[in-house]
């Protein structure tokens, strides 16, 4: 200990002796180091940290499966049976996959809340226990809930925190709950509603087992295992169907632990993350490395000397590593610095898909990684230097001017580290080069709408007002539609059920009438839309035959429908669809007959990435759906029009509200999110890579010239012109960096093609961005190359003769 304590007293007064040196090392290790921090405090959160409930380990979630569907959802009176039926669970609860609207009046004006439907038994799987109580069986025995939940957030902010709100009533859609507990918690993984409420089992809708709309979660008993659960529940799913063939003929549940769902397509992109900032470390070690060997090189006398006087080789390595690991703890500590404001950066910027974004932090875990990781940088980047170092030989050590002999073997490891920082760099470049170029066509991809000029909000009838009076619900979203259109620079006006590339979606059974299947329980199964007003006029959707929907279209109408390109492909084939019919499941036991009126193209709905899905379309007049997002087309602005929306939802009814309004071009922009997040942190990774890699080379070659001053000197004394010196120097850069394109080309191939389901229209192999990342790295190592070569055209001969 205390000749450790004497190395680091002697590495602490060497690296105070060059600040230059120390600075530039501490500045490139703190930038390796504090991304690499960073991007481990997202893993850790997202991947590596217990979810935020009782007993972890233990939960499972449930989908739903089908011969035309996997990872479904699973219907009310199915998840009944599974929980009243299965061995295997200590808690199995549900919650809806689609969030509530209630229009909560009492107050100044009417707002609307999200609410999120759960059965009793949700809150005990994940081990939550609200202030107040949870929800019971008596609570699920109703048509309409009778009581709440509320979420922590909206506790806090309309009732101040106060526990006395249980007890209180609400009002919400007209109707007064009761509120009989607040949450401790806010559960962003699953919902962020401001409220819950139990699922109602007494509304018809919850006694159909043809309508799937619920997530499972399940908490484990201590003994049982996940295939354990899964035969269980399977023989459940087999006893369903033969009781219930007409529902749930094929219909069957699939386990998985909750944690692996949670996460769902975040862990691969993560992990790429992760490896590319890993590269750029790397190369950061590598730029430090060829310090380090310059700063020995022009300590050789010093070490030398040090042989002499009866040091081994093993007191040298120790000390220089001691020089090299303190070097690398304080590129450590700067790097905590620089990973703090990173994370502040990684919060306020995440997409909202990223789960358990708010819990990112440099944590305990994250700092103790931190140091493992400097220590471990400390001994990469130093033990090489020091060990070339070292070996050499003490008697041209110590002579004056002998540094010639021995520079084949300093120079073949500043070599080395430049063909290994061109290789790192050109991986993690050809990678953000494919993201970028991805990213590109992903934005330019047409979405099958018009976004331009277009605001969207939900709008959510009181329930209780509207749910039977199909004309009185009709009225109001006609009268919407005409006081909105009225309004100065609007173009149109039209609603939809669920909106495209909003998340919302809700698919359904049909049967083509024409083309009855062999065994009527093969039915088909597409995407069903509700549509009111100029919803395709809006979105500038084309109408390819046919017509459009009319306020015509009513409830004592007959039944119509229109069916996208997409859908009149895949049904239809070459056949023209128009005067056919559908019979669809909208609800209840019975399928309701259309005909088909018209045919419209098709557009992206959930990602963009994706092929137009195969939709029907039914009028609002002819559907019993009181909640649709509003659609609004104006040549100004459409944002400026909120104003002009709330004045005439309250003028209809006093107790509607709408929500906060957003432009389309926000829709696909949030939907674009996690490409976006992507590509910009490994385009920053790659920038960093590219610019490090640049200095490194840049100090290598620096280095060399300085070190060949006097040979550079006696060669123009000979007669060599500057330009030969330049093409010495520049030659021997750029061969460094062929070799090291060469590898990188080699290893570039050989990862990225883990990256194609990253990427979008393009191949992991696609030659014009390996093209283009060759040329750029090229490009800015020529210029790396070119400074010290023009520096050593103006050696002076007459000094250079005299240098040593």
């Amino acid at each position: 200990m205390q000749t450790l304590w004497q190395d680091i007293r002697y590495a602490l007064r060497i690296l105070a002796k060059n600040p230059g040196f120390t600075a530039i090392a501490i500045l490139t290790l703190a930038l390796g180091i504090g991304a690499n921090t960073a991007i481990f405090s997202v893993v850790d959160a997202v991947l590596l940290r217990p979810l935020p409930f009782k007993n972890p380990d233990r939960l499972v979630w449930g989908f739903g499966n089908c011969p035309l569907c996997s990872g479904a959802a699973v219907s009310p009176m199915d998840f009944a049976d599974y929980r009243a039926q299965n061995h295997v669970f200590d808690n199995l609860g549900a919650f809806a996959l689609q969030d509530l609207l209630f229009n909560f009046t009492g107050t100044d004006k009417p707002d609307q809340v999200k609410a999120t439907m759960v059965t009793a038994g949700f809150f005990e799987t994940l081990g939550i226990q609200p202030l107040g109580r949870t929800f019971v069986p008596a609570d699920e025995r109703v048509k309409d809930p009778q009581v709440v939940i509320l979420g922590n957030r909206l506790w806090r902010e309309r009732f101040g925190g106060d526990p006395a709100v249980i007890g209180r009533t609400l009002t919400l859609d007209g109707a007064s709950r009761a509120v009989v507990g607040v949450l401790p918690v806010d559960l962003p993984l699953f919902s962020d509603a401001d409220l819950w409420v139990p699922a109602p089992y007494a509304n018809k809708e919850m006694a159909s087992r043809r309508g799937h709309f619920l997530r499972v979660v399940g908490l484990l008993k201590p003994a049982a295992t996940l295939a354990q659960a899964q035969a269980d529940l399977d023989t459940i799913a087999s006893q369903l169907a033969q009781e219930y063939p007409d529902t749930n003929k094929g219909w069957s549940i699939t386990l998985s632990p909750l944690g692996t769902v949670l996460v769902g397509d975040v862990r691969p992109a993560l992990l790429v993350l992760l490896g590319a900032v890993a590269l750029v470390l790397l190369i950061a070690c590598a730029n430090v490395a060829s310090l380090l060997l310059a700063r020995h090189t022009a300590r050789r006398r010093e070490i030398a000397i040090r042989t002499a006087l009866g040091a081994g080789r093993f007191r040298l390595v120790r000390q220089m590593l001691t020089e090299s690991v303190l070097l690398s703890l304080a590129g450590g500590t700067a790097g905590v610095l620089v990973a703090n404001w990173g994370v502040g950066l990684l919060r306020r910027f995440g997409p909202e898909s990223l789960p358990r974004l708010n819990e990112v932090a440099v944590s305990g875990d994250v700092l103790a990684f931190t140091a493992g990781v400097a220590m471990v940088t400390g001994i990469l980047f130093g033990l090489g230097p020091a060990l070339e170092a070292s070996g050499r030989d003490i008697t041209l050590g110590l002579r004056e001017g002998g540094s010639a002999g021995d520079s084949r073997s300093r120079h073949r490891a500043h070599n080395l580290l430049v063909v290994s920082e061109v290789a790192l760099a050109l991986v993690v470049l050809v990678a953000s080069g494919l993201l970028l170029n991805s990213f590109w066509r992903l934005i330019h991809v047409h979405p099958g709408f018009d976004a331009s000029h277009v605001a969207t909000a939900e709008v959510s009838l009181v329930y209780e007002k509207y749910r039977k009076d199909d004309s009185g619900r009709a009225a109001f979203f006609n009268q919407l539609q005409d006081r909105l259109a009225a309004l100065p620079g609007v173009d149109s006006v039209g609603f939809i059920s669920d909106l495209p590339l909003s998340g919302q979606a809700n698919d359904t059974y049909f049967v083509v009438q024409e083309k009855p299947p062999a065994d009527p329980d093969d039915r088909s199964d597409a995407d069903i839309r509700v549509v009111a007003g100029d919803y395709f006029q809006a979105m500038r959707i084309p109408l390819l035959a046919g017509r459009r929907f009319t306020r015509q279209d009513a409830a004592a109408s007959p039944r119509v429908a229109i069916v996208n390109q997409p859908f009149a492909a895949r049904y239809f084939g070459t056949e023209n669809p128009i005067g056919k019919h559908l019979d669809i499941w909208e609800g209840g036991n019975s399928f309701t007959a259309r005909e088909i009126v018209g045919i419209v193209g098709g557009n992206k709905h959930f990602v963009m990435q994706e092929t137009p899905r195969a939709e029907m379309f039914v009028p609002e007049g002819q559907s019993s759906n009181a909640r649709l997002n509003l659609v609004i087309r104006s040549a100004s602005d459409p944002a400026a029009l909120a104003l002009g929306v709330r004045e005439a939802v309250s003028a209809i009814d006093p107790d509607e509200a709408a929500s906060p309004f957003r432009s389309m071009n926000e829709v696909i922009s949030a939907s674009e999110a996690g490409d976006r997040f992507n590509t910009i942190l490994i385009a920053l990774f790659g920038g960093m890579a590219l610019l490090l890699t640049a200095a490194g080379i840049f100090g290598v070659l620096s280095f060399l010239v300085t070190q060949r001053t006097h040979e550079i000197g006696l060669r123009m004394a000979l007669g060599a012109q500057p330009r030969d010196v330049l093409r010495v120097v520049v030659g021997h850069g750029l061969r460094l960096v062929l070799i090291g394109i060469a590898i990188g080309l080699a290893g570039a191939l050989a990862t990225t093609r883990w990256m194609s389901s990253f990427l979008f229209d393009i191949k992991p192999t696609d030659p014009l961005t390996f093209a283009l990342v060759v040329f750029v790295l090229s490009a800015a190592a020529f210029l790396a190359c070119y400074f010290p070569a023009r520096r050593a055209m103006r050696v002076d001969p007459m000094v250079a003769l005299r240098y040593e």
